[in-house]
């Protein structure tokens, strides 16, 4: 009996501590700023980017976040190379309802501060023709909330089982707001 009181009550503060970290939600609203379309052209490469923000609660575990979910289409001319921008519209009711083929761009503040000039959200990207290998996105929003300065990078263990090495998007680009 003496036993399971002192793992109730170990389990009850673990609980306690991870709810209280779990609460991560843009007190400032900065967040919404990233929402919208945006573009990159440059020759004949075409990138669209609609990101969308959502707010993902569970009540019974007391746990907020806020979100950023993506869609994205690279064309090279006429020709589209990746693109699951027709989902954009799909419904966001909870994170749990969207699938990775869904979306294939999540991000999240990297910082709560409601400092103006740090504007960025990182997460990653689905890369889908490169056997569904996630890419580390860092993105900045400009002062003007008008651009968006895209950098991804490969993921620690990138490669390890698929063998697929490459990066169909850019590395580093700037998106136009639409």
């Amino acid at each position: 009996m003496k036993f399971k009181l002192i793992f109730f009550i170990i389990f009850l503060t673990a609980i306690n501590s991870y709810s209280q970290t779990t609460l991560k939600y843009d007190t400032c609203s900065y967040i919404k700023k990233f929402e919208g379309n945006w573009m990159y052209a440059n020759g004949d490469d075409t990138i669209r980017v609609s990101l969308r923000y959502a707010r993902v609660c569970y009540p019974n575990m007391n746990f907020i976040n806020d979100f950023i979910f993506g869609w994205h289409e690279y064309k090279k001319g006429n020709i589209i190379v990746e693109s699951n921008y027709q989902n954009r519209n799909v419904p966001i009711l909870y994170y749990d309802t969207l699938s990775t083929n869904t979306f294939s761009i999540r991000l999240s503040n990297s910082s709560l501060d409601c400092n103006f000039l740090n504007k960025k959200a990182s997460g990653a990207i689905i890369d889908y023709n490169q056997a569904k290998e996630l890419h580390i996105v860092d993105i900045q929003l400009n002062p003007l909330g008008n651009e968006i300065t895209w950098k991804q990078s490969f993921a620690e263990f990138h490669g390890m089982i698929s063998h697929a090495y490459g990066m169909t998007l850019p590395k580093q680009f700037k998106l136009k707001k639409q």
